[in-house]
Parts: structure tokens; C-alpha cells; sequence
């Protein structure tokens, strides 16, 4: 494992997204995902740095492109292009949204938002609100330099489960219920073996 920082990770991923030019459904999720990453940083690293601005313009961003993912994934092409286009423009307003190469503590603060996340997991009771946080630890995980298989997997089992669902609203179907439970379940083993097995900061205690 090699220690990252968070910083460089969040710039790293700023930089893929600005690079993508293409308008079709892989381009659109690769620069959603990508944004996202460096969104969930930069969100995270708050009092020690924070730029209003470009949280902003970023989850305005991501928003559009999650409007335009939705429409691919339910094969909806009226307007598509046109919104899709407008995300990618808007993209390039981001370009002076680059972190400071060193932010002092970024690493304890984006340990302290996991921890934060993992303490909420148990009072969830909305599937979709579970895997934004499961999402948004696998992110946060990443932008340490771990490497943790079960968290991705797990992001991924959710995301898919997702799109089916959207599929199946959009067609006029009634999706079937999910059992919360296994999943909030499997969350909080993951996120605590990651937080006892890792060996940086150990001022906190489970009970």
C-alpha cells in the first residue's frame, strides 16, 4: 500500500474528468464517477480548506450528468445530447477547482469523515441513502491509498441493484423490496475491519 494524499487523489480525479470530451453513455459515467471522487474529497477536507464555489459548481455538475446517466440507463434519447453536451461544457468551469498540493491534517479528515459515516450506518433505513454512503466511503477509502476489495464490491452489488430498480420504475414495474438489513449489515463489518486492521490513527475505541 502506498499512502496517498488525499489532495493529489481529488486532483487526480479533476483532471480525468476534464479530460473527457465524448458525450456517450461511457464517457458521461466515467466523468460522473470521476467528478464524484474529487467532489466527496474536497467536501470532506471542511474547516481546514473549503471553497464554497467550486463544492458548487461541482455537485451541479455531477448532478446534470446523473440526469443524463438515469436517461441512458432507461434509453430515454429525447433532450439526451442536448443536457449531456451542457454537462460537459460546464465541466470546463471547474478547471480552476484544483486542491493546494498540501493540505495540512486532509488525511485525519477524511479518516474522521469515514468514521463519521460508519457511526450513521445503523439509523439508515432507505437503501438508496446506503449506498450513497457506502459510494462515498469507497471514495474516501481510495483517496487514502487503501486497498479494499470489499468496500468496491459492495459499492458495485449496490450501484447495479440501483440501476435495476431504475430500469424497472421506468418501465412501468414495481421493483421488489430489498432486505436493508444484509446490506447495512455488510457495511459496517466492511467499514470496521478496514478501520481496526488499518494502523495511522488509533485515537478512537469501538464499544
Amino acid at each position: 500500500m502506498k499512502l496517498l494524499r488525499p489532495e493529489v487523489y481529488a486532483n487526480t480525479q479533476l483532471k480525468q474528468s476534464l479530460k473527457i470530451k465524448d458525450i456517450d453513455p461511457d464517457s458521461i459515467h466515467d466523468a460522473r464517477v470521476s467528478l464524484r471522487k474529487y467532489y466527496d474529497v474536497l467536501s470532506s477536507l471542511y474547516p481546514v480548506y473549503e471553497n464554497s464555489e467550486c463544492l458548487f459548481l461541482a455537485k451541479e455538475v455531477i448532478s446534470i450528468l446523473g440526469k443524463v446517466r438515469d436517461m441512458d440507463i432507461c434509453n430515454r434519447k429525447e433532450n439526451r445530447d442536448i443536457l449531456a453536451k451542457k454537462a460537459i461544457k460546464k465541466i470546463q468551469r471547474i478547471s480552476l477547482c484544483y486542491l493546494p498540493p498540501k493540505i495540512f491534517g486532509s488525511r485525519l479528515l477524511i479518516f474522521n469523515r469515514i468514521l463519521r459515516i460508519y457511526s450513521k450506518i445503523d439509523g439508515i433505513n432507505d437503501f438508496h441513502e446506503l449506498r450513497k454512503m457506502v459510494r462515498t466511503t469507497r471514495n474516501l477509502i481510495e483517496s487514502l491509498g487503501y486497498e479494499n476489495k470489499d468496500i468496491k464490491n459492495l459499492a458495485k452489488k449496490m450501484g447495479d441493484i440501483r440501476d435495476e430498480i431504475l430500469k424497472m420504475e421506468c418501465n412501468g414495474w414495481i421493483p421488489p423490496s430489498i432486505n436493508l438489513e444484509i446490506y447495512k449489515e455488510e457495511a459496517i463489518s466492511i467499514i470496521m475491519k478496514f478501520l481496526k486492521t488499518q494502523n495511522e490513527f488509533h485515537y478512537y475505541t469501538f464499544e
